[in-house]
């Protein structure tokens, strides 16, 4: 590995961190221990709406429904991963939707998800590394490197099986240090 540019450490992230000569970041898995600021599960309160959220993971399948007991079940979860199981849709397979709230309630999420997931996931990202300085500068130093969640699970979000996948959270993630970058005297 030949690091293209070094940047310093945050708080709990073992550094100085190393973009590597490729000009990419995969902070799913390759770069997950350096970039791990970036996951959707990484602990960075947020206030929004009215709330506090841990993290942008349950902030973002919080929205998944209207439904209010929906919501204090995401609200009360403990944990982004168990925000996640349970916003599984309840007609993904039994091993996926086990803990599903939908499951669970005879529900289904919101007929207009798939037309506003973006915008949501995009106002969490925005609210994470605007409220927190050190993240917002963290991601602007990752200067033009390519950010990209190389989850193989989701190809909407990361680059799915076939490595092909959308790659919707790294693109948000870049718009936002666009934004910021520009906004920056």
């Amino acid at each position: 590995m030949v690091a293209s540019h070094v940047f310093s450490s945050l708080p709990g992230v073992p550094g100085p961190r190393l973009i590597r000569e490729d000009n990419r970041i995969l902070y799913f898995a390759r770069d997950r221990v350096t970039f791990r600021y970036l996951s959707h599960f990484y602990p960075a309160p947020i206030r929004l709406d009215g709330e506090v959220w841990p993290t942008v993971e349950p902030l973002y399948r919080a929205q998944k429904s209207l439904d209010p007991g929906y919501r204090r079940a995401i609200l009360s979860a403990g944990s982004p991963g168990r925000a996640k199981r349970l916003a599984a849709r309840p007609d993904t397979p039994r091993r996926r939707s086990a803990q599903s709230w939908f499951r669970t309630n005879g529900a289904l999420p919101r007929a207009d998800w798939n037309a506003v997931k973006l915008e949501i996931m995009r106002r969490g990202d925005w609210a994470k590394f605007t409220q927190h300085e050190d993240l917002g500068a963290a991601l602007r130093a990752t200067s033009a490197a390519l950010l990209v969640e190389d989850s193989r699970a989701d190809p909407y979000w990361g680059i799915g099986p076939d490595g092909r996948g959308e790659n919707w959270a790294g693109r948000v993630l870049m718009e936002i240090r666009h934004a910021l970058r520009a906004a920056s005297p």
